[in-house]
């Protein structure tokens, strides 16, 4: 028993020389004494063997304390004495006694003035605790000569959260708890930096990013930014504009979910900021935002989203000095950083010519991602140039590139022959012919128009009729546009409410994809329908000019797929590939034809500069087709069995 009783006053020692609470002393002194009476019951010495039996026998002896965990701590630490002479597996920092320091005026006049804020949320006994707890923080900081709140830094609230770190759980979480609710008291009131009640609750849940955790590269941007970027803001005025920010977003409709979103990442980085006595500039903080510790620990899906959205919001907002909440938040694209420098520049080249021919955005983009595809392959093939590019490899790229529909295959590769022309052009490739290597998937074909047929109309003017919701209101109004007035979903988003006449009965709107005046007379089902919408269901708070806008702030135009959306709703059974929104344009088109009105004026009314796409209409006028059939003798048909017509 000599080397036992040696290694237990290994452990007493060390409790005492670090400063543990008596209690914790006498509970380790109990629990040895328990354990030496039943090794000497059984005639036996400890092994740390032994002492990792003892904790999962079951059921539980009788002699042991009932607390697992500090029986646990017991054995842990005196095996650490039988196998390194030492304790190693202990909180560094334990909770220290206070008991004999008294806690000075200034201090308990603080608690005093928090427990009466919060007289109406706390019952008495509940008040008790909060005092001992709190007065537990400030004889902590006494201790450290600390005598006024606006003397605690960062670093004691570290320590105070290391001395916490040997109590359970649950009691861990109950003290801190506390504890930010008194610090943000104290920072509310302007005693204290708001940031050291954001690190006790960032310590708490485990939720907190130091410098150290990012890579080397990372720190020094951050470092090199904070200290020489062009927009530098101290920690406090960062606070104090994004506050003000969320504010604003706040007046203006924003959901509640939302603006607590976005304060939030407005606070995390304010907290980085001070803790690290860094300064705020937009570069700065979009390393911190984009790096994978802060993504990890702080923010998760949509929070991340909501994070870049506000932080956009807020590099804008200081740099111009006031909020456009209708402002869009670029978006890059995938991937086109990581391909090289003799890759990208003729791409990036390409498409700024793209622009200049004042292709839509969209456009531009689409031909982007399928030249990146066809980028992708030629580097995995080995090339280092445009011009090692053969048909070899344009034949090899055709049938490894797969694509959902023979459309969006043909559509890749016409987009990746212009590029190859343009390669051409740039002297970058010296075969003329190398883009006609890359063939079609399939052969053009005559399709047979699809149009709504009567039943789905019937269900469509049904849908209308019960509208009762903003959302079934607008949708009706939208459906109306495309199927009695033919709009193209670009043009009804767009629309704008100086484009209705309402005196005249007529909308005179500017087609977003030929560019061209369109006059056209409003129906009344039509006008009825975006009254209604404009009367009932259009956000009050809305400012944007746009006839059609979001429910949610900041309540600006939408784009075309609400369309879809709306047709989606109003037809919840329809399930025709390939067939979207544009369905009530051609509905529109083949009513009116039908309707014996001359297609001069179809024309005139979609937007058309002929009347040659209609011909494709025509064959669903079943009526009119019957009247003019060709004889099958002209074709030199013959019926068998009888005559040829």
């Amino acid at each position: 028993m000599n080397e036992y009783r040696k290694n237990v006053t290994i452990v007493l020692n060390f409790l005492k020389e670090r400063g543990y609470a008596q209690s914790t002393v006498k509970n380790h002194e109990r629990f040895y004494t328990l354990l030496a009476d039943d090794l000497a019951a059984k005639d036996i010495t400890y092994s740390p063997e032994y002492g990792k039996a003892l904790l999962s026998t079951l059921p539980v002896p009788a002699w042991l304390p009932k607390s697992r965990i500090e029986n646990a701590a017991c054995i842990s630490k005196l095996d650490d004495a039988y196998i390194h002479g030492c304790i190693i597996n202990a909180q560094a920092s334990p909770r220290k006694s206070y008991s004999k320091l008294s806690l000075n005026s200034n201090f308990e006049n603080h608690i005093t003035r928090f427990l009466r804020s919060r007289e109406n949320v706390f019952t008495e006994s509940q008040i008790a605790n909060v005092k001992r707890r709190c007065s537990l923080f400030l004889k902590c900081m006494q201790s450290k000569g600390r005598m006024d709140p606006s003397e605690i830094t960062y670093g004691d609230i570290d320590s105070y959260h290391e001395e916490l770190a040997h109590l359970k759980r649950i009691s861990r979480v109950i003290e801190e708890s506390t504890l930010h609710k008194f610090l943000q008291f104290l920072a509310e009131s302007g005693k204290v930096p708001y940031g050291l009640y954001l690190r006790i609750y960032a310590l708490e849940t485990e939720c907190s990013v130091n410098l150290d955790d990012f890579p080397p590269d990372e720190q020094s941007g951050l470092i090199k930014n904070s200290s020489e970027g062009q927009v530098r803001l101290s920690p406090e005025r960062f606070l104090s504009e994004g506050l003000e920010l969320i504010r604003l977003h706040q007046e203006a409709g924003y959901v509640q979910k939302y603006t607590e979103a976005s304060k939030r990442a407005i606070l995390q980085l304010y907290l980085f900021l001070d803790y690290h006595n860094l300064w705020y500039d937009p570069d700065m903080a979009d390393i911190w935002l984009h790096s994978d510790c802060v993504k990890k620990r702080l923010f998760k899906g949509c929070s991340w989203n909501t994070a870049r959205r506000i932080m956009f919001m807020f590099s804008d907002y200081v740099t111009s000095g006031s909020v456009h909440f209708g402002k869009k938040l670029p978006r890059g694209i995938n991937g086109i950083n990581n391909i090289p420098e003799w890759c990208l520049t003729p791409l990036l080249d390409f498409a700024e010519s793209r622009r200049k021919m004042k292709l839509d955005e969209n456009t531009v983009k689409n031909d982007i991602y399928s030249i990146l595809r066809f980028c992708r392959f030629i580097i995995g093939e080995g090339l280092s140039s445009y011009g090692d590019v053969n048909g070899s490899h344009l034949a090899d790229f055709n049938l490894a590139d797969h694509h959902g529909t023979p459309e969006g295959k043909n559509a890749c590769n016409n987009r990746v022959k212009r590029f190859l022309k343009y390669l051409y052009r740039k002297g970058l490739n010296a075969n003329p012919s190398l883009y006609m290597a890359l063939g079609c998937s399939a052969a053009p074909v005559e399709t047979v128009v699809v149009v709504l047929t009567s039943s789905e109309i019937e269900e469509i003017k049904t849908f209308v009729g019960n509208a009762s919701t903003d959302l079934e209101i607008r949708d009706s109004a939208v459906i109306m546009l495309g199927l009695e007035m033919g709009m193209r979903s670009s043009d009804i988003a767009s629309l704008k409410l100086e484009n209705i006449d309402w005196k005249n009965r007529s909308i005179l709107y500017r087609q977003n994809k030929t560019d061209a005046d369109v006059w056209v007379p409003m129906p009344v089902a039509v006008g009825n329908a975006i009254f209604r919408y404009l009367k009932q269901s259009r956000p009050r708070m809305a400012v944007c000019r746009n006839v059609f806008v979001d429910f949610k702030a900041p309540f600006c135009g939408m784009s075309r797929n609400i369309c879809y959306g709306a047709l989606k709703r109003a037809l919840p059974d329809r399930d025709v590939r390939g067939s979207g929104f544009h369905v009530t344009r051609k509905t529109f088109s083949t009513n009116r034809l039908r309707n014996g009105v001359r297609p001069e004026s179809i024309a005139d009314v979609i937007g058309h500069r002929d009347t040659e796409s209609l011909k494709h209409y025509l064959s669903l006028d079943d009526e009119r087709m019957a009247a003019c059939p060709l004889s099958l003798a002209d074709l030199r048909l013959e019926m068998e069995g009888s005559d040829a017509l």
